[in-house]
This record gives C-alpha cells, sequence and structure tokens, in this order.
C-alpha cells in the first residue's frame, strides 16, 4: 500500500472510529453527517468520498467488527479450541452485542437489508469476513476434528447457521421474544447440532 492509500485508510478510520463513538453516545438518528465529519476533522466532502451516506458508515462499523471477530476466531483456532466451543461462543457474543446496542443493531438490520435491496450481487459471499464464511471456516475445523459431520457442506451449513442468527437478532430487536437473545441463540445452536430428527 503507498504512502496516499495509507493516509486514506487512516481518514477512512479516523471516520468510522468517530461515528462509532457519537452512535453509541448520542443514537444513531440524534448523530448527523455534519457530527460526524467535524469529530473526525475531516471537511464534510471528505466524508462523503469515502461513504456514500450515514447508513454506510453503519455499515462500515459492522465490517470492521466482523473482520476482528474473524481474527479472534483464527487465533482461537490455531490454539487447538473446540471449534464447536468456539462457533457458539462467536454467535453468543454478536447476540450480547444485539442486545447491549439494540437501537444501533435496528439501524444496521435496516441498512443491510435495504443494500442487499437495491444491489443484489455475490460480493458478501466472497468476502471472507461476512457472517457465513467466519460460521463456515469454523464449521470445516470442527469437520477436520471430527466434531461435526464432513458429510454436510461447511458453505451450506455456514448459511444455515448465519441465517437462523440473524433471524433470531432481528425478531428478537422487533420484540417478538421475551427470552434474552443469548439464549435464544444458544438454543436454537444446540438444536442444529444435536439435529431434530428422533432417532429410529
Amino acid at each position: 500500500m503507498g504512502r496516499r492509500e495509507e493516509k486514506r485508510e487512516a481518514t477512512r478510520q479516523d471516520i468510522l472510529a468517530a461515528a462509532g463513538i457519537l452512535f453509541m453516545k448520542k443514537g444513531y438518528d440524534a448523530t448527523s453527517v455534519d457530527d460526524i465529519a467535524d469529530a473526525a476533522n475531516v471537511a464534510k466532502g471528505t466524508l462523503y468520498y469515502h461513504f456514500k451516506s450515514k447508513d454506510e458508515v453503519l455499515l462500515g462499523l459492522s465490517i470492521g467488527y466482523l473482520k476482528r471477530l474473524s481474527e479472534t476466531v483464527d487465533m482461537r483456532l490455531e490454539k487447538g479450541e473446540s471449534p464447536v466451543d468456539v462457533l457458539v461462543d462467536s454467535l453468543k457474543t454478536l447476540a450480547r452485542e444485539t442486545q447491549l446496542y439494540k437501537d444501533l443493531s435496528r439501524h444496521f438490520f435496516l441498512a443491510w437489508f435495504s443494500q442487499m435491496r437495491d444491489q443484489i450481487d455475490c460480493s458478501y459471499e466472497s468476502d471472507p469476513s461476512s457472517l457465513p464464511n467466519i460460521i463456515s471456516k469454523i464449521i470445516r475445523a470442527a469437520q477436520e476434528k471430527g466434531e461435526i459431520d464432513s458429510g454436510y457442506d461447511a458453505r451450506d451449513l455456514g448459511a444455515l447457521i448465519s441465517g437462523l442468527s440473524q433471524h433470531a437478532q432481528v425478531t428478537w430487536i422487533a420484540g417478538d421474544e421475551n427470552r434474552p437473545l443469548v439464549n435464544k441463540i444458544d438454543d436454537w445452536v444446540n438444536i442444529i447440532l444435536r439435529g431434530v430428527r428422533k432417532p429410529e
């Protein structure tokens, strides 16, 4: 990466850091693009050079969070920890973050669904830090250790589990569930790991 690219990336990270602080302190709705630009000490035009909208800033924060989660997963797997434990812990960590930042999570899903509606492509599936791919990576490690049946496609299981996780988060945010989200995620993942078919 050249010096110019490094400077651009540093500016982008400054904007994201400022936005994250403001979103948690003031709330998403109460934070304006001008607020973010001022806090990041950049011109409004500079912010729009990096992000098309406030929603895109929020999505950028989410991408950064998932990248850090992916790095944590890699570290734990390299240490030889049980992949199934890593899977459950990772999903419960996401659930705790959703519970802690419920309003921000609601805005994230609104922004994400809007983006998916307006631009249908395969970039999300190809991103190694997307939730389905993080889970697929854990599944493959679990299959190699014999913790999960290797007869299943890890990508299919990754898509299935991430879809259930996101559905659980959305319905919890909408107020359709009184049970703590962490407990709900734990129950659902255990159902998948055990299987639902009655033994013959």
